[in-house]
C-alpha cells in the first residue's frame, strides 16, 4: 500500500508540472514579454530563447535576415484572443484538478490616429517611415503616427505618415502627378513571396511608398521605396496601397491604426478597419490599417 502511494503522489505531481506547462492558445499581453537573450548568432536567438512559450512575441533585438531574394520565409505561432481555438489562457493550479484551468482571454486593443493632428480636411497622401530605432523623424509636411507595425514581432520599426497638404508630396514622388488629389482608399496585401525591384499594385491602386535618405546608384535620385511590412521578422510580405479614383468613393478624411490580441477588434464607430493583418505569419499583435471618410 506504501508504494501505490508513492506511485500515485508522483503520478499527482508530474500531472501538476505537465499542466503548468501546458500552453493554451492565448494572445499574450505586453507585460508578459521577456527579451531576448543577446548573442553571437542572430539567427540562433530566435530559435533558442523564445519571448514566450509559443514563440509569437518577439523583442526588436530578433532582426531575420537572408531573405532579400523574396523567397518565402518561416512564420511565426499566432493565436487568436476570440479565435477557432477557443482563446483561453492558462490558470493557476494549486493544487491541479482533472479538468480545471482556463480562463476566457478578452480582446483588448489600442487605437491611433489622425483625429486632431494637422488641422482637418482630406489626406493626400501616405507613405512609411522605417527604422533601427523607435520613433523616427517624419518627412515635413507629414505627421507620424506612433504605432509600430512590426509590433511584437521583431524586424524594424515601421511607421505610417499622413499629410493633409498637397504641396507636401515631393516632384520626386512616383505619385507626384496625382498630388493634387485626396487618397479614397486604402488596402494591404500578404503573399508567400515578396518582390525583389518593381512590384505592381492591383488595378486602380499605387504602392505606397517608404521614405528614406539611403539613396544609392542606380537609383541615386530616388527618395522613396516600395516597403514590406514585415521587414525584418517572418511571416507573409505585406505591401500597402492608395488609390486617388473617385470610383473608390468620397476622400478619406482620417487614418488610424487598429492593434491588438485579436482578429476581432474594432476601430471606433464611423470607422473602416482594412481587413489585412499587417502582422500576418510574423507573430506578435493583430494590426490592421483604418480609415474615416
Amino acid at each position: 500500500m506504501f508504494l501505490v502511494f508513492l506511485v500515485s503522489a508522483s503520478t499527482f505531481l508530474w500531472s501538476c508540472d505537465k499542466a503548468k506547462d501546458t500552453v493554451q492558445p492565448d494572445a499574450l499581453t505586453a507585460t508578459q514579454v521577456q527579451k531576448v537573450k543577446s548573442g553571437k548568432d542572430k539567427e540562433d536567438k530566435d530559435n533558442k530563447y523564445k519571448t514566450d512559450k509559443i514563440g509569437q512575441y518577439v523583442s526588436k533585438d530578433v532582426q531575420i535576415t537572408g531573405y532579400e531574394d523574396g523567397r518565402e520565409r518561416p512564420t511565426r505561432p499566432k493565436y487568436d484572443a476570440v479565435g477557432d481555438l477557443g482563446g483561453y489562457s492558462v490558470a493557476p493550479c494549486d493544487p491541479c484538478e482533472p479538468g480545471g484551468g482556463g480562463v476566457p482571454t478578452p480582446p483588448t486593443s489600442t487605437f491611433v490616429s489622425s483625429e486632431g493632428l494637422q488641422g482637418i480636411g482630406d489626406i493626400y497622401n501616405l507613405q512609411f517611415i522605417k527604422d533601427s530605432d523607435p520613433l523616427p523623424s517624419a518627412e515635413p509636411g507629414y505627421t507620424r503616427l506612433n504605432a509600430d507595425l512590426n509590433r511584437g514581432a521583431g524586424g524594424k520599426y515601421i511607421y505610417l505618415e499622413f499629410t493633409r497638404d498637397a504641396l507636401a508630396i515631393k516632384s520626386s514622388h512616383p505619385n507626384y502627378a496625382e498630388r493634387n488629389y485626396p487618397v479614397t482608399d486604402i488596402k494591404a496585401q500578404g503573399y508567400s513571396t515578396g518582390m525583389t525591384r518593381y512590384w505592381y499594385p492591383p488595378t486602380g491602386f499605387a504602392n505606397i511608398y517608404e521614405h528614406t535618405c539611403q539613396c544609392v546608384t542606380p537609383d541615386a535620385w530616388f527618395d522613396y521605396k516600395i516597403i514590406d511590412l514585415n521587414d525584418g521578422s517572418k511571416g507573409k510580405y505585406i505591401y500597402a496601397y492608395l488609390s486617388k479614383h473617385s470610383s473608390q468613393g468620397t476622400p478619406i478624411k482620417e487614418v488610424g491604426i487598429l492593434y491588438g490580441n485579436s482578429s476581432s477588434i474594432q476601430p471606433p464607430l464611423g470607422w473602416v478597419k482594412v481587413s489585412q493583418d499587417l502582422n500576418e505569419g510574423a507573430g506578435g499583435d493583430y494590426i490592421y490599417f483604418c480609415y474615416k471618410k
